[in-house]
């Protein structure tokens, strides 16, 4: 059966054969080539071909039609009998909105859009302009006082006392005024007690030969310190009524007759120099 039968020589059926055989193996390869290219194509629907990591800045992917046909790199044409990509949506830009859809704060460099100003009551950011109307940004508190350096008591060599009348002559009718002058002659401020029981008056004939003292009927008395500047005065002045008197204030007392005297006036240990008047008849 297997011998060529005919009217030709046995080596043309031979050649007939051997070409029909050919084209059954082509055919057979042909038809395994397209069952694994369509089987290719299923399992690799909807994956897009990974890009190569850029260098520079990141740049949207372009979008790559794969669906029902393998995938195709941006640029090159689609395999034959695949159906045309339809048109590919330009990426949207990139924006920094703020979550939510509200606008940034504030914009970019170089815009001249809205900028959004600050609450009322804050400072503006650098390069912000405030409002206006908006109320100045309050001062800073300002730091304590330096403590003002104590001022140092007053020494006696710092003092002068002095005995002062408003004159020189009186009527026996009149009424004297002596005053006590304490002045300052240091270069710096100084404190003293100036009060009742540092201070006192008397008239005398003369130096241990008294007749009236202005402690003997008021003694003692409050503290009164006194701040005294270089070159100030301190004037305490009492109206004397012309009558004697003695320590505790006894009863009895005289009036002074016509006379020359003399006004001593005393703070603490220092005793001023006598001021002379004269009592007329």
């Amino acid at each position: 059966m297997l011998e060529p039968v005919g009217p030709l020589p046995p080596s043309v059926y031979w050649r007939r054969r051997a070409v029909a055989a050919i084209a059954a193996v082509l055919v057979l390869a042909f038809l395994i080539w397209a069952v694994s290219a369509a089987a290719s194509a299923d399992g690799n629907e909807d994956v897009a071909a990974p890009a190569p990591a850029p260098a520079g800045p990141t740049a949207p992917p372009t979008p790559v039609a794969s669906r029902g046909a393998l995938a195709v790199p941006p640029g090159a044409a689609p395999p034959v009998g695949a159906a045309p990509a339809g048109p590919v949506p330009a990426a949207p830009a990139p924006t920094s909105a703020a979550p939510g859809g509200a606008t940034p704060p504030l914009l970019g460099a170089g815009s001249t859009g809205p900028q959004q100003q600050p609450p009322a009551g804050l400072p503006a950011p650098a390069g912000v302009p405030a409002p206006a109307g908006a109320p100045a940004p309050a001062a800073p508190p300002a730091g304590p006082s330096p403590t003002p350096r104590a001022i140092a008591p007053c020494a006696d060599s710092d003092l002068r006392v002095a005995a002062r009348t408003d004159k020189q002559r009186y009527t026996a009718a009149e009424r004297p005024l002596f005053s006590l002058v304490v002045t300052n002659t240091g270069k710096e401020p100084c404190t003293r007690d100036l009060g009742p029981a540092r201070t006192a008056m008397a008239v005398v004939i003369k130096p241990g030969d008294g007749l009236w003292g202005s402690d003997d009927c008021a003694p003692g008395g409050d503290p009164d310190v006194r701040t005294l500047a270089p070159g100030q005065e301190q004037v305490f002045s009492v109206r004397w009524a012309g009558r004697t008197s003695a320590p505790g204030c006894p009863s009895g007392r005289e009036a002074v007759p016509p006379g020359s005297y003399q006004l001593l006036t005393r703070l603490d240990d220092t005793i001023s120099d006598p001021a002379r008047f004269t009592i007329a008849s």
